[in-house]
């Protein structure tokens, strides 16, 4: 099975990312059909509509609906006939959907440290966390500053010590997987607020000219390796050198995340908003097709994921 837990930074705006996967789920899930479910919890599905609620009437959601004591949880589903690589077929007896459990806010980068050394001792589902084969890390690019013609990696500093330590982490837990493909890392980069991101930043990081979508996959790894080297240098050693810890670290996969905006009343700032199509309703401008992306990224792992044995 195939987990993925989602970290970042204070203001690396891991609210408004839960909102708008949430809602290329909905999207998603209605041109799809039955090819795709999602599932979660009661209280997790509050917290998802009120973050939804909140993106869909133009305003930015409150970050403490993923500060409540309970982490946010929820499961995508892929059924194995469908979609290029996931209609393979697949193994005999497997189950019809390959899925995803998906975990938020549960463990803060900046806790890791203490986890690792009380490793022991965890209860289940904390370790069941850490066996997470897929981190997805949020970067909020308004953070990405020059500084005399050179990149400055200073705003980034400590969350770059505290992501190689979630990694290292995490590594550590799947290291004692039986099987060696149970025992392979795949880092899933997201770039928040990517059109707030200044030009010299583009330019010092030799970006490919207009919007990421348009830009190919080489010119993506391109990029995030010249982004990790220069703001995240600790993260960029763990991944390059991250076999010394038994797992294998592949290739990481860049996907990049913005939310039009317009003055609102009182001098504030509301999201923009466009029709939601089919359906009625509305919803905010954003990328859609970078968190389409992303949903069969993480179907496509789901599918060559090998069972992963309980702790």
């Amino acid at each position: 099975m195939t987990s993925a837990l989602i970290v970042g930074s204070p203001g690396s705006g891991r609210t408004t990312f839960v909102g708008l996967l949430y809602t290329a789920v909905v999207r998603f899930g209605t041109e799809e059909a039955d090819q795709f479910r999602f599932t979660a919890e009661r209280e997790s599905i509050r917290r998802l509509e009120a973050i939804y609620g909140a993106l869909g009437a133009g305003r930015f959601p409150a970050g403490d609906l993923l500060r409540e004591e309970e982490p946010l949880r929820f499961v995508f589903g892929y059924r194995r006939t469908a979609f290029g690589r996931w209609g393979r077929g697949g193994r005999a007896g497997a189950p019809e959907f390959d899925t995803v459990p998906v975990h938020v806010g549960a463990i803060p980068a900046a806790e890791v440290a203490e986890i690792r050394q009380h490793a022991p001792v965890l209860d289940e589902a904390t370790r069941r966390l850490l066996r997470s084969t897929v981190v997805i890390a949020l970067v909020n690019s308004a953070s990405l500053l020059p500084y005399g013609g050179v990149p400055d990696p200073l705003p980034l500093v400590r969350y770059d010590r505290e992501l190689a330590q979630t990694l290292e982490t995490v590594s550590g837990f799947l290291a004692l997987e039986r099987r060696k493909k149970a025992r392979q890392l795949h880092p899933l980069f997201l770039l928040t607020q990517f059109d707030r991101i200044r030009p010299d930043v583009l330019a010092a990081l030799e970006a490919r000219s207009g919007e990421p979508s348009t830009w190919s996959t080489p010119d993506r790894e391109r990029f995030g390796e010249r982004l990790l080297d220069a703001y995240l240098p600790e993260t960029a050693k763990f991944l390059a050198e991250g076999q010394r810890t038994g797992t294998v670290s592949l290739p990481a996969s860049w996907f990049f995340s913005r939310l039009a905006t317009e003055e609102g009343g009182a001098g504030g700032v509301r999201i923009r908003r466009r029709s939601r199509l089919p359906s009625a309703g509305w919803e905010p401008e954003y990328p859609y097709e970078e968190y389409r992306a992303l949903l069969l990224e993480l179907g496509n792992l789901a599918h060559d994921a090998p069972t992963v044995a309980a702790a």
